[in-house]
């Protein structure tokens, strides 16, 4: 019994087209990949820089409820000097903090490597506010660019 040459399945050319979309899938998936993990990375570094401004609040809230002035011995005036906790907090100070990401994409020959970010406090005694600022490159791959992340709080 002969079959007719619609049954007869994939022919080559078929065949060849089938895998040549394939490919050209794969090519357009892989070309996407680099600006997707870029994207994700300024969204870790924005994460990293909101984390950092919630710790120095954090760590500056410990201070003021924990921690009295030095100079108060008795701990019934502890408990009212730590109420008023202008103290602990410095009008201005900065420090630097660094998220550690991994730089593959960006051209390093290193697997990880940590990206400075400033972080600011400003304490305002006369409204008790603590303002954190930090700033960070939300490029990776592109350190000199800055952008900022801000958190305030009262203390207490």
């Amino acid at each position: 019994m002969a079959e007719r040459a619609s049954e007869a399945g994939f022919g080559l050319l078929e065949f060849v087209v089938c895998v040549a979309l394939l490919l050209a899938g794969g090519v357009v998936a892989l070309a996407l990949l680099p600006p997707l993990v870029r994207a994700s990375q300024a969204s870790l570094m924005r994460d990293a820089a909101n984390d950092a401004a919630r710790n120095a609040l954090e760590r500056a809230r410990a201070a003021a409820a924990y921690y009295p002035p030095p100079a108060v011995a008795d701990p019934a005036a502890r408990i009212a000097a730590t109420a008023a906790h202008a103290w602990a907090f410095a009008p201005a100070a900065s420090n630097v903090a660094a998220a550690r990401i991994e730089r593959g994409l960006c051209g390093s020959s290193a697997a990880w490597t940590d990206v400075p970010m400033t972080v600011a406090t400003t304490y305002d005694a006369t409204a008790d506010r603590l303002t954190v600022t930090v700033g960070y490159p939300p490029d990776p791959c592109a350190p000199a660019a800055r952008a900022t992340v801000a958190a305030s709080a009262q203390p207490l």
